[in-house]
């Protein structure tokens, strides 16, 4: 299926492009690859500069942000709280 890949819910997934991005936030992949959106939305909310973060609510909307965010792991939600905490109060309210 072009612009899909699998993801790990066993389910089928849009795949975005990186390389509108700061570079740093993808720095092991190549500039030009395709990654699971869900992929995507982590990497930026926890090392994206806030044009990163405002460029990605644009290009997906809050509603599928939230979403991904809600579906992370308790350890992961520790580790990136200040990340997760501005993402919500100030870039997706």
């Amino acid at each position: 299926m072009p612009g899909q890949i699998f993801c790990r819910q066993r389910t089928y997934c849009m795949s975005m492009e990186i390389s509108g991005f700061s570079p740093h936030i993808f720095w092991s992949y190549d500039r030009s690859a395709s990654l699971p959106e869900e992929v995507v939305i982590k990497q930026v909310v926890i090392y994206g500069e806030v044009k990163d973060k405002i460029m990605l609510a644009k290009m997906l909307g809050k509603q599928k942000i939230s979403h991904v965010i809600d579906t992370w792991k308790e350890k992961e939600k520790e580790k990136a709280e200040k990340h997760i905490s501005f993402m919500q109060k100030i870039i997706l309210a």
